[in-house]
């Protein structure tokens, strides 16, 4: 009697990376997304791995996403995807960073002035400028009146998330007709709705 072999095949899951700068605003909201059983059924075909480090520029993070991309290869572990979430908010030296992210295959989910202004996109658009970070802050409050960084205020915000990443589009694209390609000089900004269209098998 011969017996015929049966393979069974499995669907092997994307395993992202995130990393997010020092804080708890970044890594509490990709935390939250991981979580968020409403969105289990698009998030069922990846492993999220977010990472929250102690360092808070963009050179620093790029280095340490390079760092976890040899770790995870020498494991036998690979990352499909690896983001880092970053924002303006004072730091200068974002062209090298930028340069290097994409030369190693690294994602970046930008912000400016601050990862604040993603959460102002849940609520309203604009493509005015801000001084700096507290002053996204003071507009974000019209919204979030009691707004801390240390509070988690994503099961609000989900509610809002396909307008926020409509929103995070427009501005993409309102960038990309009057800019010049350096998108760490735009003001606002912030692509995180792509990442966060990615996650939720929304691209």
């Amino acid at each position: 009697m011969r017996y015929r072999l049966i393979t069974q095949t499995r669907s092997v899951k994307k395993r992202f990376l995130i990393l997010c700068e020092g804080g708890k605003t970044e890594p509490g909201y990709f935390n939250a997304i991981r979580n968020d059983k409403m969105h289990s059924n698009a998030l069922s075909a990846l492993r999220i791995v977010v990472h929250d480090t102690k360092y808070n520029t963009a050179k620093e993070l790029v280095a340490e996403a390079i760092g976890k991309i040899k770790e995870a290869k020498k494991e036998k572990n690979p990352f499909d995807e690896v983001w880092i979430v970053v924002d303006r908010d004072g730091y200068t030296k974002h062209p090298e960073s930028f340069d290097r992210a994409r030369a190693n295959g690294i994602h970046i989910a930008f912000s400016s002035t601050c990862f604040e202004f993603w959460t102002l996109l849940h609520f309203e658009y604009t493509s005015r400028s801000f001084n700096n970070c507290d002053d996204v802050i003071r507009r974000l409050k019209q919204h979030l009146p009691d707004y801390e960084k240390s509070v988690d205020y994503y099961p609000v915000l989900k509610r809002y998330t396909e307008q926020a990443i409509q929103r995070s589009e427009q501005i993409v694209a309102h960038w990309s007709e009057v800019g010049d390609g350096r998108i760490w000089t735009y003001n606002p900004y912030s692509d995180v709705g792509f990442l966060v269209k990615r996650l939720l098998a929304l691209a």
